[in-house]
């Protein structure tokens, strides 16, 4: 189980509130990387994201632990990092929410296996909301994949899309 994740944004505190309205949460200061922000959900299991300001990066500091660095960013960054997330709001709560920042938000059919609702984080990064009954069919879909016998076959329905290979 993922207790808690981090992501940068440019800007966190907006970022943060969202987190909180989707999930029902609570949004705190993360004095730590200042101007950082932390989304708790009391959900029994710990949920949180972490946002800190985008430039950000976790460096190694031996027994003390990671510490905070900042680079410049001049860009939008875009990454293959990203994750799903349950939420108890349908699809239309979240395009409404996503459309109040000015972000992308789409419906999308993972391969007929599931769907989640794609909000594109200040249209730079990529969450999936799964409401309800998308969260019924990702869970299934994955109870399922870990019960094959084979489950290196699970993907070969999911084709890439045509722009998958293109150079950006």
């Amino acid at each position: 189980m993922i207790h808690h994740l981090s992501v940068a944004a440019r800007d966190p505190k907006a970022v943060a509130d969202f987190f909180a309205e989707l999930i029902d949460g609570v949004s705190v200061d993360f004095p730590p990387n200042p101007g950082s922000f932390m989304v708790f959900k009391a959900d029994g299991h710990g949920t949180a994201i972490e946002i800190y300001p985008a430039g950000s990066v976790m460096a190694p500091n031996g027994d003390p632990g990671a510490v905070f660095l900042t680079r410049p960013t001049e860009v939008v960054e875009r990454t293959p990092t990203h994750f799903a997330i349950s939420v108890d709001r349908d699809a239309a709560a979240i395009r409404k929410m996503a459309e109040a920042h000015g972000w992308d938000c789409f419906v999308c059919d993972r391969g007929g296996h599931f769907h989640v609702v794609e909000v594109w984080i200040e249209n730079a990064w990529l969450v999936e909301a799964l409401p309800p009954a998308f969260a019924a069919e990702y869970l299934d879909f994955a109870n399922a994949v870990s019960r094959m016998g084979d489950p290196t076959t699970a993907l070969e329905d999911h084709a890439p899309q045509a722009r998958t290979l293109e150079r950006v």
